[in-house]
């Protein structure tokens, strides 16, 4: 049983509307997760060369930049590393957070590569649906799961899913994913916001900041249910996906749709603060588990 998002029987099946209430609980308290977790934590990734992923990686952030904007993102270069440099930074934040078993450096940079890729999707999708039938609010509802789909790809890889070890390993992962989508979407807002005379250029990249911040919070909320599916009962499956990926979605779709007093004096600490305390009840989760003895031993 779930009982103030607390999980009381790791080895329960959850159903997916449990996973959803501990999905919403934990945005405001999140709750250790009581021992033992799935023997699957402890499990080490076969050890082979990560080369090839972070050439997808490259290939992946070169193909979503170069098709969404060709090469206006080398000739303003400037606003394209603008567009990427706080959703670097929160990410860097993040990686350092897990400190008992760091994910390798080519399966986070796949899934930013992912991410930045997931946005050409995204912007057919919401050419397509959202605009004519959601309206902006909607957006979330597609580019949510299609970030976390990068996510999901390495935790069901047969290679690689013994890396995908718990909800802090989705957390890094997800906001990888963000970061991928945020840089990419923030260049054509920024540049817009400038050509246009709308802002000028430092105003319009503080603005997109935000919201690129945002792309990583939501993403992290959604691979963090995903993780702890996978702590609690050994593997995963396509539904999941669907906890963290809704209550991300939902949250997106308010940001979206709300004043923007309410957006950034509210819901922007409020998500920043909840994933915050997600990361500190993961890393504590990691040290009951033994993980300063026992965390999986996996090198580049």
């Amino acid at each position: 049983m779930l009982e103030k998002g607390i999980i009381e029987n790791p080895e329960y099946k959850l159903t997916v509307n449990e996973m959803i209430k501990e999905a919403v609980i934990s945005l405001f308290h999140p709750s250790p997760m009581i021992l033992p977790p799935s023997s699957s934590v402890f499990l080490n990734r076969t050890q082979k060369s990560m080369v090839r992923y972070l050439i997808l990686a490259f290939v992946l952030l070169i193909a979503g930049l170069g098709i969404s904007y060709g090469g206006e993102w080398l000739t303003y270069i400037g606003f394209t590393l603008a567009g990427y440099a706080v959703p670097l930074f929160l990410l860097f934040y993040i990686i350092k957070s897990d400190r008992y078993e760091r994910e390798p450096l080519a399966l986070i940079a796949y899934c930013f590569g992912w991410g930045a890729f997931s946005g050409i999707i995204a912007g057919l999708l919401n050419a397509v649906i959202t605009s004519p039938f959601l309206g902006v609010g909607g957006a979330g509802f597609i580019e949510e799961p299609i970030k976390i789909a990068g996510v999901y790809w390495i935790a069901q890889n047969t290679r690689l899913k013994n890396e995908f070890n718990d909800h802090l390993d989705g957390m890094v992962y997800g906001a990888a994913a963000g970061a991928g989508f945020a840089g990419l979407e923030n260049f054509w807002y920024i540049t817009e916001m400038v050509f246009k005379g709308i802002y000028p250029p430092l105003y319009a990249i503080l603005i997109r900041s935000f919201t690129g911040v945002m792309h990583i919070l939501w993403s992290s909320i959604a691979a963090r249910s995903l993780g702890l599916a996978k702590a609690m009962k050994g593997s995963i499956d396509r539904k999941d996906l669907i906890p963290g990926t809704l209550v991300s979605a939902i949250l997106h779709f308010l940001w979206n749709t709300a004043p923007t007093i309410i957006s950034l004096g509210i819901l922007f600490p409020f998500t920043l603060n909840s994933v915050k305390n997600m990361i500190k009840t993961a890393v504590q989760d990691e040290s009951n588990w033994g993980y300063a003895q026992f965390a999986p031993n996996e090198k580049e």
